[in-house]
């Protein structure tokens, strides 16, 4: 079989998809014991990356709708891991905000994902993980065509920002500017 076909690849592309879903969101959330689902993490780790944000943020962070992005919040909420306050210049606006219990939690989730994946790495010799890298930021870029693609594509990471990330430097090469943190 040639892997290098169109259609190994998508089938290997699947497989990493899973393993990575896997080691990267259902076992640590699991063994986390928190009672979170992916979804609330996904929200979470945006509030925290974010500080202060609005409903609105979080939906266009997350690519959602207005709707979902606030029953996501309103569970947030429930679960007294953020707060939802107006905001002091537009009272139609509120404020999300991440209470002490939802910053540890999310810092939890940050260790537990960072630890999984550098026990993955630790298991690959040092070139395949140089080589790992250096194909998924390829195949990253070569996915996108213009500048709007680097823009919805981008996970709007927020404080973890990197300049060097290649959706912002596929973004600056286009235009000339970075990606704005938000």
């Amino acid at each position: 079989m040639d892997k290098a076909t169109a259609a190994y690849t998508e089938h290997v592309l699947s497989l990493f998809t899973e393993v990575l879903h896997e080691n990267m969101t259902d076992k640590p959330l699991r063994d986390l014991n928190a009672g979170i689902t992916p979804s609330l993490a996904q929200a979470l780790q945006f509030v925290y990356q974010h500080d202060v944000c609005s409903v609105r943020d979080v939906a266009a962070g997350l690519s959602m709708t207005l709707p979902a992005a606030s029953q996501l919040v309103d569970r947030l909420v429930r679960k007294e891991w953020v707060s939802k306050c107006d905001n002091t210049h537009d009272r139609r606006l509120s404020e999300i905000r991440l209470t002490d219990s939802g910053r540890t939690l999310a810092e939890r989730i940050r260790v537990e994902k960072t630890e999984r994946m550098a026990g993955i790495l630790n298991r690959m010799p040092p070139e395949s993980r140089t080589c790992l890298v250096r194909s998924l930021e390829t195949f990253i870029a070569a996915g996108m065509n213009s500048p709007l693609d680097a823009l919805s594509q981008c996970i709007h990471c927020g404080v973890d920002h990197k300049p060097e990330c290649v959706v912002n430097e596929v973004y600056q090469t286009a235009t000339g500017a970075q990606i704005d943190k938000f």
